[in-house]
C-alpha cells in the first residue's frame, strides 16, 4: 500500500481564524451563526486586512483535524464568539489562550456570559442583523481586530491570560515529521477527547456552584493593602522586582475574584483596582527603561 503523504497545511499571514458555533445552536434561528460569519465577521476581517478562516473551510488534507488544530493554534489573528457557551468553542478558546495568540473576543449583544470575562476586552454584535447594525457591528469588530494586531506588533498582549496571570511562558509544539503525523493525529483526538470531556464537566460545576461563592470585604482590603505597598515601594525608590511580584500577587486575586458570584458594586471595584495595577505595572516598566 502506498505512503499516504501529508501535505502541510500552514495559516497565511493574513489568516484570522474565527471560533465560533458551525453547526446550528438550541435558541437560534436555523443558519444564524453562519450569518454571523457571512455578514459581519467575514467583512470585519476583510476591512481590517485579513481573511477569515473557519474550521469547516478548512479541507485540503485528509488529516483535517490536524490542519484545523494548526490553524487555530498558529494563524496571526483570531475571533471568538462566546455567545452561545458552546463547550467547544470555549475549549478551542482555551487553546489559543495557552500558546498566547492574539484574539478578539466577541459578544451577542444582551447575551449571559459563562463567565466573567473582565478584565479581558470583548467587542458586542446585535443578534437581529439589521441593515444598519450589521454595519456598525463590522465597523466596531474591525476596529477591535486592527487595535489588537497594533498593539500585538508592539508587544502589548491584549486578553492575553498569560500576561494576566503573570505564567512564566506559553505553551508550544515541538516540531515533528511527516513519519510522526499519524500517531500524533491519534494522541490529539485522545487529549482533545478527554479535555473536551474534562472541560464540560468543570464548567458544570462552575454554573453549579457559582450562586455558592461570595466575595468578601476582606478579600477587597487585602487588594488595597497590596496595591498600597507597591505605590510605597515606588515612591521609595525600593526593589523594582519586588513591586512586580506583588503586582502579579494582586492581579491573580482579582481574577480570582471576578470569576465569583458577586455584586455588580464589588466587581466594579475590582475592575477599578485592575487597572491601576496595569498602571502600576506600566510605571515600573518605564522606571526600568529610563535607568
Amino acid at each position: 500500500m502506498a505512503k499516504q503523504q501529508h501535505s502541510e497545511v500552514k495559516p497565511m499571514p493574513n489568516d484570522c481564524f474565527v471560533i465560533m458555533p458551525i453547526a446550528d445552536h438550541d435558541g437560534y434561528d436555523k443558519g444564524h451563526f453562519t450569518k454571523v460569519y457571512e455578514d459581519i465577521f467575514k467583512p470585519a476581517c476583510i476591512s481590517a486586512g485579513f481573511t477569515a478562516v473557519r474550521a469547516d473551510d478548512v479541507g485540503q488534507t485528509n488529516l483535517i483535524h490536524l490542519d484545523i488544530l494548526q490553524k487555530l493554534i498558529d494563524s496571526p489573528m483570531a475571533i471568538c464568539d462566546l455567545s452561545a457557551k458552546n463547550p467547544n468553542v470555549l475549549f478551542e478558546l482555551g487553546l489559543r489562550q495557552a500558546f498566547d495568540k492574539p484574539t478578539v473576543l466577541v459578544q451577542e449583544s444582551g447575551s449571559s456570559k459563562i463567565f466573567d470575562i473582565a478584565p479581558l476586552r470583548y467587542t458586542e454584535y446585535r443578534r437581529e442583523l439589521r441593515y444598519r447594525e450589521v454595519l456598525e457591528d463590522q465597523r466596531s469588530i474591525s476596529e477591535a481586530l486592527k487595535a489588537t494586531k497594533d498593539a500585538t506588533d508592539r508587544g502589548e498582549g491584549i486578553n492575553s491570560i498569560v500576561r494576566i496571570l503573570s505564567l512564566s511562558k506559553p505553551a508550544s509544539l515541538k516540531e515533528v515529521g511527516d513519519d510522526d503525523y499519524a500517531g500524533l493525529l491519534q494522541l490529539v483526538r485522545a487529549e482533545m477527547s478527554a479535555m473536551r470531556s474534562d472541560f464540560r464537566r468543570a464548567m458544570y460545576m462552575l454554573e453549579r456552584d457559582r450562586g455558592d461563592v461570595h466575595l468578601s470585604s476582606n478579600r477587597i482590603k487585602s487588594i488595597r493593602s497590596i496595591i498600597r505597598e507597591v505605590e510605597m515601594l515606588l515612591s521609595s525608590d525600593g526593589p523594582k522586582e519586588v513591586a512586580l511580584e506583588q503586582i502579579a500577587r494582586a492581579q491573580k486575586r482579582i481574577a480570582n475574584m471576578l470569576e465569583s458570584d458577586t455584586s455588580l458594586e464589588f466587581r466594579n471595584e475590582a475592575k477599578e483596582m485592575y487597572m491601576i495595577c496595569e498602571q502600576l505595572e506600566h510605571r515600573i516598566i518605564n522606571q526600568s527603561k529610563s535607568l
